[in-house]
């Protein structure tokens, strides 16, 4: 593990809160500003700034054609003159939009044990890497510190490299994103061969059921009905995303589940169910994420995304346990879905899960990473000998894998 970010390295983090992504990016600037007037700001740490791009000149020639850039560009115009102006430096105003620029393409979310987003933070370090869609490597954020590690083996003197955008998502796309965002287009071997997660965009069975130009119009149907979505009740989203996913059942057998958009949709639908408290749903969502998702998307078992959202599957079986034991009622949301029929036993379930994370967890994390720390926080999981059961993890995985088969799509 390399440390690329500690307390008293970090050139910028500023936590989420009701502030807007620019009024943070304000701020980060104003605090580099700040910094260098008092003094405080090393000059290795302003020259390892000034090593990061900025696209300014990328940013400009994009604003005479519309569009995100244009509006990127703007944005930066107008944050370099706030925070010009109310960091009282004698810096120039170009200086500080190439400052706002860098900040705007080098910055990072920072995300906490569940993988959930807390803020944005600038590493100099963090923002030398270059890009591939098959990264050996990958940021975790340990409180305020930033650990680079590996995912596949990386021989002596090899390049470490991260993906800037969404690996999970066709090529055509995350040339689109990387184009947009970072003006260049990839050409590593995934895009090259137009592949993701190391197997082709479309499939041999895809391109023999469903014309390319269909796939097309499916994905922008169902990311049309998913905006459409955003502005409606939890309700109505349920309702609005089954028919979103309807859309690709049709093409199930040839369609794969793993495929952009339905892990998205997915994953929605997942946090949509637990939140109206349809503990069942939610957990069969997360179930169908687990078996047949999860492991398409990331290969390797230790990905610490892939064990981020088995931490959140152990938790939501943790919930759908204690409401199946805390309700009375036998017409109760234990029994939506039918998993009633699969008799779970929901205690070995739970230990199950624990005893993956707790393996996954030296290679994923480190095991003195705050998701070691979260994990062994919150764990709460009795074992099932206790009650006279026998722990049976390879029969009770078994069950759940037949039910998240056959109750949802």
């Amino acid at each position: 593990m390399v440390n690329l970010l500690t307390p008293t390295t970090e050139l910028s983090i500023k936590v989420m809160d009701s502030l807007s992504q620019v009024r943070i990016l304000v701020r980060m600037v104003m605090q580099l500003l700040l910094r260098k007037k008092a003094g405080s700001l090393s000059d290795t740490e302003w020259k390892g700034f000034l090593q990061t791009v900025d696209h300014v000149d990328n940013l400009k020639k994009e604003s005479t054609k519309g569009g995100l850039a244009h509006d990127r560009w703007h944005d930066v115009q107008l944050m370099s003159q706030a925070a010009h102006r109310y960091s009282g430096t004698t810096e120039s105003l170009i200086l500080v939009q190439s400052m706002m620029a860098r900040c705007l393409v080098n910055s990072m979310s920072v995300t906490d044990p569940t993988g959930a987003t807390l803020g944005t933070c600038l590493s100099t370090s963090a923002a030398l890497l270059n890009h591939s869609c098959n990264p050996n490597c990958i940021f975790i954020f340990s409180g305020a510190s930033l650990a680079i590690r590996s995912l596949q083996p990386v021989p002596a003197n090899g390049e470490l490299t991260i993906s800037y955008t969404d690996i999970t998502v066709p090529s055509h796309r995350r040339q689109e994103d990387l184009r947009s965002m970072y003006y260049f287009t990839c050409a590593c071997e995934y895009c090259t061969k137009k592949l993701t997660c190391g197997l082709p965009d479309i499939l041999p069975a895809m391109k023999n059921a469903i014309p390319p130009t269909k796939i097309l119009n499916l994905v922008a149907e169902a990311e049309r009905l998913q905006a459409l979505a955003g502005d409606t009740t939890p309700a109505e989203k349920v309702k609005v995303l089954d028919r979103t996913m309807s859309l690709f059942a049709s093409y199930k057998e040839v369609y794969p589940i793993w495929r952009h958009p339905w892990p998205l949709i997915r994953d929605e639908m997942r946090l949509l169910q637990w939140n109206l408290g349809h503990w069942s749903i939610a957990t069969l969502h997360a179930l169908k994420a687990y078996f047949f998702i999860d492991p398409m998307l990331y290969p390797n078992p230790c990905h610490p995304i892939r064990i981020q959202r088995v931490f959140l599957l152990s938790k939501l079986v943790y919930e759908l346990q204690y409401q199946m034991f805390a309700s009375t009622d036998n017409n109760g949301d234990q029994v939506e879905g039918g998993l009633k029929e699969y008799n779970i036993h929901w205690l070995c379930v739970n230990k199950g899960l624990e005893q993956e994370i707790e393996a996954a967890i030296p290679k994923a994390f480190g095991i003195e990473s705050s998701f070691a720390e979260e994990y062994r926080r919150i764990r709460k999981s009795e074992s099932p000998e206790k009650y006279g059961m026998r722990m049976d993890w390879v029969g009770e995985r078994a069950k759940l894998e037949r039910a998240a088969r056959e109750l949802v799509d």
